[in-house]
């Protein structure tokens, strides 16, 4: 593990799960635009420890899932098992992920700010090409806001966005949800706040 780069591959060490075991209510607002079923198939992109990735899969959908860091992945696969629901996981790293694989859903959270900056045209073009017509993505970033402190456990390389720009790289796309909030978060133990951008929107 000595390319990895991120503090998580440290944090999920653990058996305990590092972000628990409830997934994010945005699965269920991508579920009620695309219901589940086994010929749907979806994109997780860096899922973490995988609570997302695997509840996806118990709803029905045929679900790949990828992440940088080992341990995440182990603990998706464990999940998985655990709630004997099948999943396709493994270690990658979304600067360089490679796949020939089209999908419905493309679901990204907590990742994109990853991205290098030299990077970013060509992740959201491959985006474009993986996805099937009318299928949707789901994608949030934490952005910079001046009155905001850094948060405590930011990452060794995250990289703060701007705010809409995010937004910018889908022009001609339908949009379902565009959103900034600024929010109160407790990883890490330390309280502290953040504000993201949301976009989920339709390949037309």
């Amino acid at each position: 593990m000595g390319n990895i780069r991120t503090n998580y591959e440290k944090w999920y060490e653990s058996d305990d799960y590092y972000w628990g075991l409830e997934p994010a209510h945005f699965c269920d607002e991508l579920i009620a635009l695309c219901p589940p079923g086994a010929e749907i198939k979806v994109l997780d992109i860096g899922c973490g420890e995988g609570k997302d990735a695997v509840y996806m899969a118990s709803k029905g959908y045929t679900v790949t899932a990828f992440d940088v860091t080992e341990n995440g992945i182990r603990k998706t696969l464990r999940l998985a098992e655990n709630r004997k629901v099948p999943i396709h996981a493994y270690v990658d790293d979304i600067n360089t992920f490679k796949t020939d694989d089209q999908f419905d859903i493309i679901y990204s959270t907590g990742t994109i700010q990853y991205l290098f900056d030299e990077n970013k045209k060509g992740f959201f073009e491959k985006i474009e090409k993986i996805l099937r017509p009318h299928g949707f993505v789901f994608f949030n970033v934490f952005v910079e806001k001046p009155f905001l402190e850094l948060p405590p456990d930011w990452d060794m390389e995250e990289k703060m966005w701007q705010s809409g720009e995010l937004f910018s790289y889908f022009p001609n796309w339908k949009y379902h949800k565009i959103d900034e909030v600024i929010f109160e978060d407790h990883s890490g133990g330390i309280p502290h706040f953040h504000c993201m951008d949301t976009i989920i929107c339709e390949k037309m």
